[in-house]
């Protein structure tokens, strides 16, 4: 197989003039090394592997955590590994949590201390609508625009300086993240609007007594006195990014590998897949009972346990800024 390979390589031409498929003859030159690397150590794994010695509970779990495979439907074994998935998970909430924090609590800042009358009525009521938009609306709008959109815009040669451009794949984890930030400004608008709502106005009072200008008073006193509410607000926000199902079903590209790091920023203009959409995509054609079917439902214990985790986190930071109490 390798040497099919390489005699494949040997006859492939330096370029295509065709775009599209002078990218796929790219990706196949790059993925070519990790191919055969891939091939000598499923040799190497073959030869070692003892067919009648027993698989123990410890060695399921940990090949279950640390997994870099999800593999199902094979003719002998299927391989069920939680890495790629919660790599996906993580890199998409990342992006989303950065187009989400700076939106979401300069939004609040400005409209509770900087804002008038006229303009908080228009940026409230307008941020807040984002949350009564269905998500499923927004991976349609995914798929048929931003998707369609970034890529077109990836191949023009002014941005081919940009890591990742031209982009491969229209659907892919910046396009999940864009819109599941969009998804995460309303939640943090309004819980930082409340944290900033509770800081007591004498600490405004006092920085004016002291001659401070309104955005010293704003950006060094209120806000640093708001920090516990406004990062409760960002972890309710991750917690939402986390969570959500059918934008990253439609938009990020399913597809279950580790990104590749050695792409630098580029890693994040590639498909993956995520813990929740790997249930909703898998869950209802499973048996009941089965070896995937209860491999699914730990993937949705661990999704369960990271949500549950940073709301708890969330809570107790909302709580200690009591937020809501008196």
């Amino acid at each position: 197989m390798q040497a099919s390979a390489a005699e494949i390589e040997s006859k492939l031409p330096a370029k295509l003039e065709d775009g599209k498929a002078d990218r796929y003859l790219s990706t196949f030159r790059k993925a070519l090394p990790e191919y055969n690397r891939e091939l000598g150590d499923t040799i190497a794994q073959a030869e070692a592997w003892k067919s009648d010695k027993p698989v123990g509970l410890w060695a399921t779990i940990t090949g279950f955590i640390t997994g870099r495979d999800w593999i199902t439907g094979g003719e002998w074994q299927d391989f069920y590994g939680i890495v790629p998935l919660f790599a996906g998970s993580a890199i998409i909430a990342l992006i989303a949590l950065a187009l989400a924090i700076p939106l979401g609590v300069g939004a609040a800042v400005y409209t509770n201390q900087l804002a008038g009358r006229r303009q908080q009525n228009f940026i409230k009521p307008t941020i807040e609508f984002l949350q009564a938009i269905p998500s499923v609306v927004l991976g349609f709008l995914g798929i048929a625009v931003l998707g369609t959109v970034l890529q077109e815009t990836s191949m023009k040669d002014a941005f081919s300086w940009v890591p990742g451009f031209p982009i491969q794949q229209r659907l892919n984890m910046f396009t999940a993240g864009c819109l599941l930030g969009l998804m995460a400004i309303p939640t943090i608008f309004s819980l930082s609007e409340d944290a900033l709502n509770n800081v007591p106005s004498a600490f405004a009072e006092a920085s004016d007594a002291l001659g401070a200008s309104k955005l010293q008073t704003v950006f060094r006193v209120v806000c640093p006195a708001a920090i516990s509410g406004i990062l409760a607000a960002v972890l309710l926000g991750l917690g939402r990014v986390i969570g959500e199902t059918m934008v990253v079903l439609l938009v990020a590209g399913n597809r279950i590998e580790i990104p590749d790091f050695t792409e630098g920023l580029g890693v994040f203009f590639q498909p993956a897949h995520t813990l929740t959409g790997i249930i909703a995509q898998e869950l209802g054609e499973v048996p009941f009972g089965s070896v995937h079917y209860r491999a699914l439902f730990v993937v949705g214990m661990v999704l369960f346990i990271i949500v549950l985790g940073i709301n708890w986190t969330a809570q107790r930071l909302l709580h200690k800024f009591r937020i809501g109490h008196d």
